[in-house]
């Protein structure tokens, strides 16, 4: 089972994604599916030695960094114990807390996978000791713009089982990659959005959530979805799940944001998926720059991953 939403999440949106739980960072949230462990993980099987581009991995500490804050990634969750700022798509030093090497593995898992440009969004990557419901989330760094972006990860949950933790960040960055500038207008307010406004904006016309909601999710499936899609439906989401084979698992049919972001993570591992997801999975092959991740999952012999998917129908 996955976690909150998040992004549409911190703004209610973990609404849509939580499995109940609201991750907030007043406007961040999701989480997603279990997070895990293993020693010696990323590219070269071994984990980030705490230095970045800049060279100043501070064990004490690290450098004040505007947002590097427990208020800023929001400790609904659970408390904030650890954030390393993101530069350029790396991680870049601790600005609060001291290094946690299963946070630095958790960010060479999703790193393995996902093209450098695709990591440009986030700005913050933090580590929380939560209760084990959120397992991570994801939400805008400031609350008035969509432009950069953090990743928290439950830390005693990255720590049981480092294949779910790949599909956890995996789908966590979905969130990210598909609520940035170019896929969301925040400046948009409900009542003009013409698409599907998911409580921090409205998507655009283009974008791959709406064309997604245009796909899979019918007027009556988003009609039916609490305060006008802004929140999670988990009663939609069970009924959903028993209807319909489509989906993977009660916490996807909860809300289109989730719909995706679990069906990517899948699609990035090359999850086997009951024959119902199958078009979801074709879905992604329209589209290269989504296909580089499971080129990139493949290439690292990640593919075909265990996973922990509910079956619907």
């Amino acid at each position: 089972m996955r976690g909150p939403m998040a992004l549409m999440m911190m703004v209610g949106l973990c609404g849509a994604s939580c499995t109940g739980i609201e991750s907030d960072a007043d406007d961040a949230s999701d989480v997603a599916t279990g997070a895990a462990f293993e020693a010696d993980v990323g590219p070269d099987g071994d984990g980030f030695d705490g230095d970045g581009p800049n060279g100043d991995g501070d064990e004490s500490g690290g450098d004040s960094v505007d947002g590097c804050d427990p208020e800023t990634v929001g400790e609904e969750s659970g408390e904030v114990v650890t954030i390393y700022r993101v530069t350029d798509g790396q991680l870049d030093g601790v600005c609060m807390g001291a290094p946690e090497p299963i946070l630095e593995e958790s960010w060479e898992a999703l790193a393995a996978v996902s093209p450098p440009e695709q990591l440009d969004a986030i700005e913050l990557f933090s580590g929380f000791e939560g209760e084990g419901e959120t397992l991570a989330f994801a939400g805008p760094v400031d609350d008035d713009d969509n432009d950069m972006f953090l990743v928290a990860v439950d830390l005693d949950s990255a720590a049981d089982d480092f294949d779910e933790l790949r599909l956890t960040v995996t789908h966590e960055l979905a969130h990210v990659f598909t609520q940035t500038p170019d896929q969301l207008d925040i400046d948009i307010d409900p009542d003009s959005c013409d698409t599907f406004f998911n409580g921090l904006g409205c998507f655009e016309p283009d974008s791959y959530i709406w064309l997604w909601v245009e796909s899979f999710w019918p007027s009556e499936a988003m009609d039916s979805l609490p305060d006008g899609g802004v929140s999670i439906d988990e009663p939609g989401g069970e009924d959903r799940c028993t209807l319909d084979r489509s989906f993977l698992g009660s916490y996807a049919a909860s809300h289109p944001e989730e719909d995706f972001a679990e069906s990517f993570s899948a699609f990035v591992f090359a999850v086997d998926v009951p024959a119902g997801v199958d078009p979801k999975m074709e879905w992604f092959e329209q589209w290269p720059e989504l296909v580089a991740f499971r080129d990139r999952a493949v290439a690292a012999d990640l593919d075909g991953q265990p996973s922990k998917f509910d079956r619907c129908g």
